[in-house]
């Protein structure tokens, strides 16, 4: 091992999908990893769709045994599949403090979504009937927001996709209050939601505004719309917050 320095506070590069990796000093935070985790690093899940659990189940059954921070449901299944060191939020690991809150997610049955999953199903039936078998045996789990507070007290608050057009206002007030102003923010937008998303991100306050692609690959693989960020991002800058468009691919260091 490197006796040199880490060279930044903190790096994110995005792996596609769900997938982010925060290199720091000290052990990797893989979110929602598409590839097998090793033993090393600190995977944190945030769902239970297949883009979420597929990789790290994988390393579980292949007995590297993960750690993992997630949903009771989602770590007590990784259990019953092998060996793994995994708890629900809170947790202290390597420095980091790490908790979880659930969120009511985006309604997949209003009607403009549901006239586009229809017409998707229509196109090309194999897609729907896939997605439903790996979908097949996954634990039911709440989506979560995390933050993640490093040791020198800067907090990265990754809200998922936690704010769409119906987030409760007594859910955005509460968190408002206990997770604001982070150093880092991490906002994932679903399609049609850009415009609400853009009103509540200033309430936060942070530091630095990350809008993250996290739904892209899924959606296109789908035949599904989607929303483009690079728009929503040139109204955050417009706007003065220090925003940034954080695609499959990508990576943005901070030091």
């Amino acid at each position: 091992m490197s006796s040199k320095p880490f060279p930044w506070r903190l790096r994110i590069e995005h792996e596609g999908r769900n997938s982010l990796r925060l290199e720091r000093p000290g052990r990797t935070v893989r979110f929602d990893p598409i590839l097998p985790p090793s033993p090393e690093d600190i995977v944190v899940l945030s769902w239970n769709w297949p883009e979420h659990l597929s990789a790290t189940r994988d390393a579980v059954v292949a007995g590297t045994c993960p750690t993992v921070v997630a949903h009771a449901h989602i770590t007590s299944w990784l259990a019953g599949l092998g060996a793994v060191e995994g708890r629900p939020a809170p947790f202290q690991i390597d420095g980091l403090e790490i908790v979880q809150e659930p969120y009511t997610p985006i309604d997949s049955a209003t009607p403009s979504e549901t006239v586009h999953k229809l017409a998707s199903a229509m196109r090309r039936p194999d897609r729907a009937a896939r997605r439903l078998l790996q979908k097949r045996g996954l634990p039911d789990a709440a989506p979560l927001i995390t933050q993640i507070t490093f040791p020198d007290g800067a907090r990265l608050l990754h809200l998922n996709l936690s704010l769409h057009r119906d987030t409760p206002v007594e859910w955005l007030d509460d968190v408002l209050a206990r997770y604001g102003e982070p150093e880092w923010l991490v906002v994932g937008i679903d399609h049609g939601h850009g415009d609400a998303v853009l009103e509540m991100v200033p309430k936060f306050k942070a530091r630095f505004v990350i809008f993250t692609d996290l739904l892209v690959e899924t959606r296109r693989s789908l035949g599904l719309p989607i929303e483009l960020l690079t728009p929503v991002g040139d109204s955050a800058k417009s706007s003065g917050l220090d925003a940034y468009v954080f695609v499959s691919g990508a990576g943005l260091r901070f030091e």
